[in-house]
């Protein structure tokens, strides 16, 4: 239960104050962790557009039409698939982002490609998929929207980390003529079923908060208080992601009032005031380019997956910086970046986080620094 005047005292905080309160957070790491920043080198397989939600702010739906990038797809083929594994491993990409719409099962035309390749389902497609990557040594991380209980446990034994955006809990997203207004997989109590369903499963886990789509200040500080709430209670959050809505071409939706970066960067500083240095706070280093000082000041410790060879697939416009630039401005501020895996380590030792097939794969991957997986 949060109490009002916790939402008050945290709305009167300044700039200056919240770099203040964080300062002393980070303070409280272990010298050796104090001054890092990390990524993973990552690719991304975009098994699926199709998607029961009809998001306001989305372009990814097989509904939107596309400007860039691949198109709409029912469903990723082998060759397309095989050929982006070929180059991952080329490049030396140790995750693989395994993303779809939210339940494209449902829709006749998945269907009917499922059956082409012998798949009784979706979830059985995506566990092929997962097998396939972990014989080559690539750890998969799949976000596929609301998933149920048993969906998640079948994935379990196939996935390094498994991710779900909670993104909001307004419910005033729902009403008519809001961004989640035809969005059934967006309703709050799912996307927290999903989540608490991850922590009785044990697995480590990214969840996030998507800002500038109708959300208030005070919805923002009962949902980190929330995520703090669901972790105290499983210990399964690894990252938190807080994601600025970016303008796109194709889609219509404005928001009323767009977040401005020092909006963004209290945020950022509320979540680490709240989750404390239990949670990795991630900001997309693509959605706040010229800003990444600010940011790092603000207590951030990671810029999430970066890609060499595939696009951000919801926000295709803004390209992935690349890693000697990252690790100059991380320098600059006496930081060093350094590479990590997608799952974090304190979860590789942890009972029941991580399967034994996952623990071989990660035993056969040489990262630059060896911190990140002993």
């Amino acid at each position: 239960m949060i109490i009002p005047s916790e939402v008050t005292s945290f709305k009167k905080l300044t700039l200056k104050q919240i770099k203040e309160k964080v300062k002393v957070i980070k303070d409280q790491l272990p010298s050796d962790e104090e001054k890092i920043i990390t990524y993973s080198k990552n690719f991304t397989l975009s098994l699926s557009n199709y998607c029961v939600n009809q998001c306001e702010y989305c372009s990814y739906n097989f509904k939107i039409p596309k400007l860039s990038g691949e198109g709409n797809v029912i469903l990723l083929s082998n060759e397309q698939m095989v050929s982006l594994i070929q180059k991952a491993i080329q490049n030396n990409c140790k995750e693989a982002l395994i993303m779809s719409g939210e339940r494209p099962g449902s829709f006749l035309e998945v269907q009917k490609e499922l059956e082409n390749r012998n798949c009784l389902d979706f979830i059985e497609f995506v566990k092929d998929i997962c097998t396939y990557l972990i014989d080559f040594n690539i750890l998969p991380h799949t976000n596929l929207g609301y998933l149920t209980y048993d969906e998640i446990k079948n994935l379990k034994k196939y996935n390094a980390s498994m991710g779900l955006m909670l993104e909001s809990t307004s419910m005033k997203l729902f009403e008519k003529g809001e961004v989640h207004e035809y969005s059934p997989g967006k309703l709050p109590k799912k996307r927290i079923e999903h989540i608490n369903n991850a922590g009785k499963l044990k697995i480590p886990f990214t969840t996030g908060l998507l800002l500038g789509i109708g959300e208030t200040v005070e919805d923002i500080i009962k949902d980190l208080f929330l995520i703090k709430q669901i972790n105290n209670k499983y210990g399964h959050i690894q990252e938190l992601i807080i994601q600025n809505f970016i303008k796109k071409q194709n889609i219509f939706y404005q928001p009323k009032k767009s977040i401005n970066i020092e909006e963004m960067l209290k945020i950022v500083g509320f979540a680490r005031i709240i989750l404390e240095n239990e949670v990795a706070i991630q900001v997309p280093p693509n959605l706040i380019v010229g800003f990444e000082r600010e940011f790092i000041d603000m207590g951030i410790d990671d810029f999430g997956g970066i890609s060499p060879i595939t696009l951000d697939y919801i926000n295709p416009e803004n390209r992935w910086p690349q890693i000697d630039d990252l690790e100059k401005i991380c320098k600059g501020k006496g930081y060093d970046l350094k590479e990590r895996l997608p799952i974090y380590q304190k979860f590789i030792k942890k009972e029941g986080f991580c399967p034994e097939n996952i623990k071989k794969v990660i035993d056969n991957i040489n990262l630059d620094d060896k911190y990140s997986i002993l």
